[in-house]
């Protein structure tokens, strides 16, 4: 693809408010998130098709909840090979057959529902191709193109006109008033703005097939859903797709290229340990994994989300997640701005808020892949993986120091908050940036959650001697032409823990405005004066609305 500068030339045949170009896990999510909030949008597709090739699979419990929002969460749990909230398990072994040996070792499970007090979902092993079939039967297919594929982009001030390529060769020209790049790691949307990417640390080069085989018996009573295995110079991971008796097997290509390199199929019965098993090879891919992070995720009008705006290799477990998340963050953004409750300035949030979670996220997954790949079998890996599993900080405490939101200067007669580090558990907090803490709203395992009051707009929520912010609210809303919905908490209003205050870290006047992705904007621990001033100049600074 070519980025030609402004001014234009040549007609246009078509116009949409936002073009997405790629319909993998964060492209389809985004089109969806614009769906919901009332943005027309059209999504391009270079593929023609689906890939069958099932990729990543933890879908952790922060991009469950954005599943949740949408109305998919119960789905992709029914489709999952597994959930944290019965436990995950992995198991290391020489090969299929010795699973039950001296040799093999049972990763510790995850604890079953370590998380459920901090969220309504858990973390499931759901594989990638499953997951997009989910989210592709909700996008209206009207706005969805395959075989489309994006050729050129000029953008000018006031908008982008994409040259865009369908079956058969025909060309047209969409004009957009934004373009997000969703289009995977080779992103022809990030090679057109100029963007590369950053990072260093090993670079694993690596070959996954695709195959049918009747490896249950070998199994036994065991059901893992990762094996790692190593046997006769051949190390991977071996994991269970939808498909019964069918399953992925990804080597780790280490060394020199062998100059007498093992039939796929042969590779499969290596690592099972049984010379004479049936394997039926479908498909075979060689790919490179490498930790990356784009130098910028928006270029004026541009946007890079999932795989173009960072690579991580499959050690973190984040890749479909980041994507996911980058999108939940943006599409509200874009649907302020289209909508015109926000000032343009809204989208230059984007980079600062999303790109440090990207370099903290691959800065860990650098660690990870050093650890994982560091001897020719699993022995470090095994004992790291556990303790990778359980740092809830990564998954549920990340958090933005700057952007729509309104800092809270430091209050020296306030209790110290958590700090919550990237690296370690969680500790709940609801100061600007956070994501808002999960509460149950009512008793019971299908009890809603406070996180289900937020996404159409924002929410300002309050306690019952808080009666002041209703009115605030109403006044603000009429005022800014700006969607937002009060909620009142705490005794004799809704069945939730009459501390939510404590958790939230305000008196029971107080309020905290959460924006649409869940995140909270502003606090104010008490009422104060002129409720309606303080909160109108706290949305105007969190939309890039100045006076």
């Amino acid at each position: 693809m070519t980025a030609a500068p402004a001014p234009e030339t040549g007609p246009v045949d078509e116009y949409v408010p936002v073009l997405i170009a790629g319909a993998g896990p964060a492209g389809l999510t985004l089109a969806l998130l614009l769906d919901r909030l009332g943005v027309p949008f059209l999504l391009v597709e270079r593929r023609t098709g689906p890939s069958a090739l099932p990729r990543s699979r933890a879908v952790n419990t922060r991009t469950m909840e954005v599943l949740r929002h949408l109305g998919l969460a119960d789905e992709v749990t029914g489709a999952a090979l597994a959930q944290e909230r019965v436990g995950l398990r992995f198991a290391f072994a020489p090969t299929l057959t010795s699973l039950t040996g001296p040799d093999a070792v049972l990763a510790r499970h995850v604890a079953a529902g370590r998380r459920a007090e901090h969220s309504p979902v858990t973390t499931v092993l759901c594989p990638q191709d499953v997951v997009e079939d989910i989210l592709r039967r909700r996008v209206p297919t009207a706005r969805v193109r395959y075989g489309h594929a994006l050729d050129a982009l000029e953008q000018t001030d006031e908008h982008l006109t994409a040259t865009v390529t369908g079956p058969g060769g025909r060309t047209y020209r969409v004009r957009c008033g934004h373009l997000v790049g969703c289009d995977g790691a080779h992103s022809a949307v990030r090679r057109a703005t100029g963007v590369e990417l950053r990072g260093g640390g090993p670079v694993t080069e690596n070959h996954q097939l695709l195959f049918e085989a009747p490896l249950g018996p070998l199994f036994g009573e065991l059901r893992a859903s990762n094996t790692f295995l190593h046997s006769a110079g051949v190390r991977g991971y071996l994991q269970p797709t939808s498909v019964p008796d069918r399953w992925t097997f990804n080597r780790l290509l280490e060394g020199p290229p062998d100059p007498t390199p093992l039939d796929p199929a042969d590779v499969v019965r290596t690592v099972a340990g049984d010379p004479s098993l049936p394997v039926k090879v479908l498909e075979e891919s060689h790919w490179t994994s490498r930790s990356e992070v784009a130098e910028r995720m928006t270029v004026g009008r541009v946007h890079l989300a999932g795989d173009a705006a960072h690579l991580v290799t499959p050690f973190s477990g984040s890749g479909l997640n980041l994507g996911v998340q980058d999108v939940h963050n943006l599409a509200w953004k874009l649907a302020a701005v289209v909508h015109g409750w926000a000032g343009p300035g809204l989208l230059a949030t984007y980079d600062p808020e999303r790109r440090p979670v990207a370099e903290r996220t691959a800065d860990e997954d650098r660690t990870n892949n050093a650890t994982a790949v560091a001897t020719g079998n699993w022995d470090r890996w095994r004992e790291e993986l556990p303790k990778r599993l359980v740092k809830d900080g990564l998954i549920l405490g990340f958090h933005y120091p700057r952007g729509a939101l309104v800092p809270e200067a430091h209050d020296p007669a306030a209790p110290a908050a958590p700090v919550t580090d990237s690296r370690a558990d969680y500790h709940p907090s609801a100061r600007p940036g956070h994501r808002a803490p999960h509460l149950p709203l009512g008793s019971g395992p299908d009890a809603a959650s406070v996180l289900d009051l937020f996404g159409l707009g924002f929410t300002l929520l309050t306690g019952a001697a808080g009666t002041v912010w209703t009115a605030a609210a109403h006044h603000v809303q009429q005022r800014l032409s700006v969607p937002l919905h009060t909620r009142v908490l705490g005794p004799g209003t809704a069945e939730i823990d009459p501390d939510w205050t404590r958790t939230y870290g305000i008196t029971g006047s107080g309020a905290v405005l959460v924006r649409p992705d869940g995140h909270v904007a502003w606090r104010r621990t008490t009422e104060g004066p002129d409720a309606a001033a303080l909160l109108e100049r706290a949305l105007r600074t969190v939309l890039s609305r100045p006076e």
